[in-house]
């Protein structure tokens, strides 16, 4: 009996899929049965269409001639950044932002070079001096 009800159950699913593909897809809305405001947008081009060319492309522009290149400043990373505290933020988080790490030994170099009697010292509006990080790492 239970052998019946599955062969029963497989061929009711069966004849579900095959219903489904079969069903033709429905027709698009024509533009006059929209609501106002909405728009029809159909992709992609019929399979028997054959693109046709309207006019030949033109030829390439030249490449214009490259500008002398002004000289090179100082990568960011070089340099010392200023950040104002703002609430809620953190020296770790400081550090984990602007580096990328927020190891113990980053934070607490961060804060000897800053001054600070301790990391947790850091107060919303206070000026931090970010220095390149190669700087922080050989005191």
């Amino acid at each position: 009996m239970k052998l019946l009800l599955a062969a029963a159950t497989v061929l009711a699913g069966l004849a579900l899929v095959i219903a489904l593909l079969r069903r033709e897809a429905p027709p698009p809305p024509a533009a006059a049965d929209l609501p106002p405001g909405w728009g029809s947008v159909v992709l992609g081009a019929p399979s028997d269409s054959i693109p046709t060319a309207a006019e030949p492309p033109a030829p390439p522009a030249p490449a214009p001639s490259p500008s002398p290149s002004p000289a090179p400043s100082p990568s960011p990373a070089a340099q010392t950044v200023e950040l104002v505290v703002v609430p809620g933020q953190s020296l770790s988080a400081i550090c984990k932002e602007h580096y990328g790490s927020a190891r113990v030994a980053l934070v607490e170099a961060l804060a000897r070079f800053n001054g600070l009697s301790s990391p947790d010292a850091v107060r919303a509006g206070q000026t931090l001096k970010l220095p390149p990080l190669a700087t922080l790492e050989n005191p």
